[in-house]
């Protein structure tokens, strides 16, 4: 696996709108993250060396995206196309950027600290 795209599974759906669930053995600060429609984020990757980077866990939980990524190991690319409501999984030495195809807002399952510690740029 080198970045994993699943589904937040539907719990009900009624004229109120939807409820989604998930389930995570994270615990402690998360981040909340607006982006707007064209912008562009992260280019950069993480080593693992932070539990909350190991691997880096997402879930976008509004709008589209189109995210790149390439295996530091192998020099692999590729691209996928994300719709909320997803969950996103990024395995170590994984440079990975996002770009917004709609505004979007997501969730990292990780806090500042575990970025700060622990991300690289080419």
């Amino acid at each position: 696996m080198i970045v994993s795209v699943s589904n937040i599974d539907v719990k009900a759906i009624d004229e109120r709108g939807a409820l989604h669930y998930f389930s995570t053995n994270r615990t402690g600060e998360f981040l909340l993250v607006y982006r707007k429609a064209g912008s562009i984020s992260g280019q950069h990757y993480h080593t693992g060396k932070s539990p909350g980077k190991n691997p880096e866990e997402m879930l976008l939980v509004q709008g589209t995206l189109t995210m790149n990524w390439k295996n530091l190991k192998n020099n692999e690319i590729g691209t996928i196309e994300i719709t909320a409501p997803s969950r996103v999984i990024i395995e170590p030495n994984i440079w990975h950027e996002t770009i917004a195809i709609t505004d979007i807002v997501f969730i990292e399952l990780n806090s500042l600290v575990d970025g700060s510690e622990d991300t690289h740029r080419l």
